[in-house]
């Protein structure tokens, strides 16, 4: 008791913990101060203020509405190639940062990507080794790196699921299983610029189920929800793979078909309103659908090119329902058929 115990001190290359004053051991921060080139060597401060330059840069592309992903696969390669350069020069101080980076790596890119970009910065360190002091610290930090490596790619498999599953949800009608609003409008989108530049044609219908009102009101709720779902599933099994179905609300859907240009839009339309006719019943009462349709025109917007399918449906159902309408422009006369106008309910009533 009383007497001083001697303690011993590691000196890991470059850094000496009982330093005092500014001397070596700013070298473990030098990434967080302000580059006291001094302390950690005209190269790494070089090095440190590439990064940060880089990173600032990106950060700022992206404000302004750049591509972010091309911001994190930027991100991910100054980062890697930054941390192997201050690793080689400063050794295990330097090393250190490889771990946070392999975990961001995982985060900003994908997962394929990231493995690239990670296996080659580990790679380059155990091959070069100059951040070693012995060959048990090299077999320690490959191992560590893989472990830490793993279980970033599993984070970031699980979170990519989960993304998946939300954006699904987000897209989708609870009730029929149909693309939403949402969903309609992104493709829509896709859709209009694609035709900008000239890399298709594209026809929209819109489908409306006649006399819904009188389901929902004779047979109940549940048996309209029943009618919506099968609809539903008549539609889907008649329609292509490319083809894309939305519900918009109550009883209208949307129908998306590319490739369809304007002579074919009526015979397209006219087989489904068939199969509807033929195949939909709601406690054995016959189902049918009104259609109006329209191709996508030059010049046209969402707003326009589903005012103009809309006007058709209205036609189709002041018609007498169970018809198709198509409008090919807004100055051009409508296409019909189904039943003939002569045919027309004198209760209509828009459903």
């Amino acid at each position: 008791i009383g007497q001083r115990i001697p303690v011993p001190v590691t000196t890991i290359q470059g850094y000496n913990p009982g330093a005092t004053g500014t001397g070596n051991n700013n070298s473990l921060t030098a990434p967080y101060t302000s580059f006291q080139y001094q302390d950690v060597g005209i190269k790494v401060g070089i090095v440190d203020t590439g990064i940060i330059l880089c990173i600032c840069a990106g950060v700022i592309d992206a404000w302004r509405g750049g591509d972010l992903r091309r911001l994190g696969l930027l991100l991910v390669v100054v980062t890697n190639v930054g941390c192997v350069l201050v690793a080689t020069l400063l050794g295990l101080p330097g090393l250190m940062w490889m771990y946070p980076v392999i975990v961001a790596s995982f985060l900003l890119v994908s997962r394929k990507r990231a493995i690239v970009a990670v296996g080659l910065a580990i790679g380059f360190l155990v091959i070069h080794g100059h951040a070693f002091d012995s060959d048990v610290h090299r077999v320690i930090f490959l191992v560590t790196a893989i472990v830490v490596s793993l279980f970033s790619w599993i984070f970031a498999h699980r979170a990519e699921r989960q993304r998946i599953q939300l954006e699904s949800l987000a897209a989708r009608d609870p009730l029929t299983g149909t693309g939403n609003r949402r969903a309609m409008e992104q493709e829509l989108s896709r859709a209009i610029a694609a035709h900008r530049r000239k890399l298709g044609t594209f026809a929209l219908a819109l489908l409306d189920l006649d006399h819904f009102k009188r389901i929902n009101d004779n047979f109940g709720h549940e048996a309209g929800d029943e009618t919506l779902k099968a609809f539903a599933d008549l539609v889907r099994a008649s329609i292509r793979t490319i083809d894309r179905f939305y519900r918009i609300g109550g009883e209208e859907f949307v129908l998306l078909l590319p490739g369809i240009a304007a002579p074919d839009l009526l015979a397209v339309c006219e087989k489904l309103r068939l199969t509807v006719a033929d195949g939909l019943r709601c406690h054995e009462e016959v189902v049918t659908v009104s259609i109006g349709a329209s191709v996508l025109q030059h010049g046209d917007d969402a707003a326009s090119w589903l005012a103009r399918a809309d006007e058709a449906l209205y036609r189709a159902k002041h018609g007498g329902r169970n018809r198709v309408e198509v409008v090919a422009s807004t100055d051009a006369r409508a296409i019909g058929n189904g039943l003939q106008p002569g045919e027309a309910s004198d209760d209509f009533d828009g459903t």
